[in-house]
């Protein structure tokens, strides 16, 4: 059994006992094995910024989230209107990603109600965007005064995740001041 081995250490050999050896080696795995697994926050950390998605269609929800939560966002996907403003009741979100035709027809005002209701709450200032499919949201009766009134964003779909997810981080994080 070897006790000794001879190494290049910036060009001069030297000999290094195994046990030695292997300590350090095992040493410096440890650390980057914790380093690959997140901390948990700590107290004195802020807390995630929270966002709401509701879309009818659950791939773009969920890959919107999960897109969202790889940039360091707590983003919850929701596929009905009523169980988002359940959660509302609960949960102070900090931005808000809304399907124009999420359980609701035209006629209905679902979604006004909802984006009143978030304009008039405590969080009111929060960025609110509109998924869509009309060029022209401007001319659809009850879009364009949720758009010009209630100061929401509309994004035309098809959209690139990774696109729309820089938009929400960019409004978040100017909305809070960093």
């Amino acid at each position: 059994m070897l006790t000794q081995q001879n190494l290049m250490v910036r060009g001069e050999e030297q000999t290094v006992s195994l046990s030695r050896l292997e300590f350090i080696f095992t040493s410096t795995e440890i650390p980057q094995r914790a380093m690959e697994a997140k901390p948990d926050p700590r107290p004195w950390q802020p807390k995630p910024f929270l966002v709401a998605v509701l879309d009818s269609d659950e791939y773009l929800a969920d890959t919107l989230c999960e897109r969202l939560q790889s940039i360091g966002f707590d983003a919850s996907a929701y596929y009905d209107i009523d169980v988002l403003m359940q959660a509302r009741r609960h949960t102070s979100y900090d931005a808000y990603v809304l399907d124009y035709l999420t359980d609701w027809l035209p006629p209905s005002s679902a979604l006004e109600t909802l984006i009143a209701s978030i304009r008039d709450g405590h969080n009111g200032d929060v960025p609110i965007f509109i998924l869509g499919n009309q060029v022209a949201p401007e001319r659809i009766d009850g879009l364009g005064y949720i758009l010009m009134h209630l100061k929401v964003r509309y994004l035309l779909k098809p959209i690139d995740i990774t696109y729309f997810a820089r938009r929400i981080a960019e409004a978040v994080i100017k909305r809070a001041g960093l």
